[in-house]
């Protein structure tokens, strides 16, 4: 038969030592997932805060690609934040749905459109202003997509209005006013 014996000391510093273990990797494993989630965003979009000149009417924008070859950056929508990824292939601006809400855009009229995924529909509507950095649109056509997850699409209805000139990695946006 076991006996009960009253805890000692070394008990208690050994339950006491297994808890500042314990404690001591949740620190670790809590602060290595905060340092790595920082690295992935910063890869998905190396523009967060992007900055640009304004000089002589001429606004201009440098964009760092992201590890997947595209050009992310942060920019607002009617002073909304938003994430952006610059589409040539796209006609329009394509806001998701949410960010839509968010943001206040009206829905105009529904219209079938042929995306990369097959054929969808969207409303139509339009920004008052976006930009991104030193760029500025104002009173500017764009979409509202239902299924669209993610980034908004920053596609030509904007970029048709501006120079673009990409060499090593980077994209200058120049932006005439």
């Amino acid at each position: 038969m076991k006996q009960n014996h009253p805890p000692s000391i070394e008990d208690g510093v050994q339950r006491m030592g297994r808890g500042m273990l314990a404690l001591f990797w949740l620190i670790v494993l809590g602060a290595g997932t905060l340092l790595f989630s920082g690295v992935a965003d910063r890869k998905e979009n190396p523009n967060g805060a992007p900055t640009g000149t304004l000089e002589d009417r001429v606004a201009e924008v440098r964009l760092a690609r992201n590890s997947r070859g595209h050009y992310v950056a942060d920019g607002t929508i009617d002073g909304v934040p938003a994430r952006m990824l610059l589409d040539t292939g796209a006609t329009s601006i394509v806001v998701p749905e949410d960010l839509a809400d968010r943001i206040g855009l009206q829905r105009g009229r529904r219209i079938p459109v042929t995306t990369a995924n097959g054929p969808a529909e969207v409303w139509t509507t339009r920004i008052d202003r976006l930009a991104l950095g030193t760029l500025e649109f104002t009173d500017i056509e764009a979409a509202i997509a239902p299924n669209l997850e993610g980034a908004v699409l920053l596609g030509m209805s904007a970029l048709g209005a501006v120079e673009m000139t990409q060499r090593n990695g980077e994209l200058l946006i120049r932006q005439y006013r």
